[in-house]
């Protein structure tokens, strides 16, 4: 019986195979982002050498293109780094508008992990992490007055040049390596899921489809540079949000309405958004939602290069702050999406659990399992969700790849290796370098299926990542009197901290110590001939309580004990060895928030640390610190007011 069970398996996803129309989907959508990397590399791009149009100088532009006043009186026009060309591959030319910015931001964030494992999530955990959405938006909040105006105000290239300004060219060297390979590690990941779950609804096999993909991506990400991924991630996240609301609509009206959803839901224990249980073993809380989740997201899309780095291509800090909060809504209406998407899946599935049955084998197929079983007839329905997750994985990979290269640029061979190339070459090294990942991308597709624990391994070092280098960010800009060496002992400590953390929770996990508690599900429903010898019995789960205490902790928990290892550690550390004396700090390089509590004779040397503002023009404050420095100087003019010296506007020191 157990071989007619399997046939009946292979017969069901005979049945919701792909149609001709779904390839054409599928197909549309690897064709439109090529054309736009064709599009943006050879039809709309900035001439080199070219001057300034009428339309580029407005005043919606007028930051990223003013002229600045120097000792002598002249004036001269404020150009980035490298060449024209360099500049607009990387940067756009920091003309980039704040939507399609606002959507890239959004588009990047999510892969197919994220539409794949949210649902699952809340299948199997219930509605606890859909508070999710209030760190989401508190993030928002965070970025938008702590970390964003430092960058805007430095307009620097890449977000770790700000550790060399701040405080020495190892801190910046030791974060930009811990980046690079955070991201050579993420890479795989991104096509690997969404490649498997192509793989399970027709059959196709998952490293040409991968290699396919990476092809696109590399293309017209090498192309366009960040003009093209910001707008291909622009359209893709508007595919991915209608794939799954349309998904989601046809199934929930096909189930009988939200109610119906609901109530099963709430019959099955899913329905809980306030476990106010203490304890930080257990995997959801109302606690480790809210905490872990701002910590995390906050890490995320404040100081990693992937996300400063589009918002360094906007002109000006009042767009990037637009940006920033359409990105937040964005996030928030979309993980809502797919947290709603969990609810369906178990009101479909309440009564036979495709896993304990055997239709699928891993939580991130449940998603493509139900697309196929539910609206699988229709035809074009399952090619747009894929094309939907598969959006997904491009606009991340594409993001991953431009950011490491800018990374690869300014922090490894010019910031670690002092080597000041010309334009030409910059060029050369910067496109090569997105050939050279895309294509360890691809090549790890072979090798990522054979390493069953990579892929938790690698997730578990990206939160190292995050949460250390977000530590030292904030150690940078919040704790003024913050030494190297504080940085430095921070850093290490935090990184060793949260890896022992999550490292060690991984290893315990794959021997079978520590195992997820799963909601309860039921086969009642199932027909015969899938449950046939088929048992259901209640799960048995180990004894925990012999495991080492911070292997038990919930996954919310390893990205704060990052940053907060690294804050109180380097400020301890920075006392110890001699705190920083803050009448010489220069407060370009401390949040606003903390402008208030600098001396007033730090205000002096206000832009001398930035090699934008302080090289040119040392008796300018950039624009995004303004509102903030209105300390008064000793002439009794507020710092930051704008006077008027000799015919020419300029603001006092």
């Amino acid at each position: 019986m157990a071989s007619g069970r399997s046939t009946l398996a292979e017969s069901l996803r005979e049945l919701y195979q792909f149609s001709v129309v779904d390839y054409c989907m599928f197909g549309a959508m690897l064709i439109l982002s090529a054309a736009c990397g064709i599009y943006f590399g050879f039809f709309k791009r900035n001439k080199g050498g070219d001057s300034e149009t009428p339309e580029s100088s407005s005043s919606d532009d007028e930051s990223a293109h003013r002229t600045v006043t120097v000792a002598s009186g002249s004036k001269r026009t404020k150009t980035t780094f490298g060449s024209s060309t360099m500049d607009e591959y990387l940067l756009g030319s920091r003309k980039l508008k704040a939507f399609p910015v606002a959507m890239s931001l959004v588009a990047g964030y999510i892969s197919g992990v994220t539409i794949l494992g949210t649902p699952a999530e809340i299948y199997n955990f219930g509605t606890q992490y859909w508070l999710i959405v209030i760190p989401i938006l508190l993030m928002g909040v965070a970025v938008c007055t702590v970390y964003l105006p430092v960058f805007c105000s430095l307009k620097l290239n890449s977000s770790y040049e700000y550790l060399e300004l701040r405080f020495s060219s190892s801190v910046r060297s030791i974060a930009s390596v811990m980046f690079v390979i955070d991201e050579l590690l993420f890479l795989p990941m991104i096509i690997y899921v969404p490649a498997l779950a192509f793989n399970q609804v027709t059959g196709f096999n998952l490293y040409v489809i991968g290699a396919i993909v990476c092809v696109v991506c590399i293309f017209y990400t090498l192309l366009g540079g960040i003009k093209a991924v910001v707008f291909t991630d622009a359209w893709q996240v508007v595919v991915m949000f209608i794939s799954v609301v349309v998904v989601v609509i046809i199934g929930t009206i096909a189930i009988g309405g939200p109610d119906v959803i609901w109530d099963r839901s709430v019959e099955g224990g899913r329905i809980d958004f306030f476990n106010f249980n203490p304890s930080m073993y257990e995997r959801q809380t109302f606690w480790a939602v809210l905490i872990g989740g701002f910590f995390y997201w906050t890490s995320f899309n404040s100081v990693n290069q992937t996300m400063v780095q589009r918002y360094m291509s906007l002109p000006n800090l009042k767009k990037a702050k637009l940006s920033i909060a359409m990105f937040t809504v964005g996030m928030g209406v979309f993980v809502s999406v797919c947290c709603y998407a969990g609810l369906l899946l178990y009101g479909k599935y309440f009564e036979c659990d495709p896993t304990t049955v055997g239709l699928v084998t891993t939580d991130d197929q449940l998603f493509p399992h139900y697309v196929m079983e539910s609206v699988g007839k229709l035809k074009g329905i399952p090619g747009l969700f894929i094309a939907g997750v598969f959006g997904a994985a491009l606009s991340s990979l594409s993001v991953v790849l431009n950011s490491t290269s800018a990374v690869l640029l300014e922090d490894i061979l010019k910031g670690l290796f002092r080597v000041n190339p010309s334009p030409f070459v910059a060029n050369v090294f910067v496109r090569g370098s997105v050939v050279v990942l895309g294509l360890a991308a691809m090549g790890c597709l072979f090798i990522i299926e054979k390493l069953g624990g990579i892929l938790s391994v690698a997730t578990s070092l990206s939160a190292i990542a995050a949460g250390t280098t977000c530590g030292i960010f904030t150690l940078g800009m919040l704790v003024p009197w913050s030494n190297t060496k504080g940085a430095l002992f921070g850093g290490v400590s935090g990184a060793l901290l949260s890896g022992w953390v999550s490292l060690g929770s991984q290893f315990a996990g794959a021997a079978g110590e520590i195992v997820p508690h799963k909601l309860p599900v039921s086969i009642d429903g199932c027909i015969e001939d899938l449950v046939t010898n088929v048992t259901m019995v209640n799960p048995v789960y180990p004894d925990e309580s012999g495991v080492f205490p911070l292997y038990r902790l919930s996954y919310h928990w390893i990205t704060p004990i990052g940053v907060t290892t690294v804050l109180i550690v380097g400020t301890i550390v920075s006392f110890l060895t001699g705190p920083r004396d803050l009448r010489h700090i220069d407060p370009e390089l401390i949040s606003p928030v903390i402008h208030r509590f600098l001396p007033q004779e730090s205000f002096g040397n206000f832009g001398t640390a930035s090699k934008n503002c302080g090289a040119a023009a040392p008796v300018i404050f950039c624009e995004e610190m303004q509102p903030h420095t209105n300390i008064a100087s000793s002439s009794g003019t507020p710092y930051g007011t704008t006077v008027e010296r000799n015919g020419q506007v300029t603001k006092s020191r």
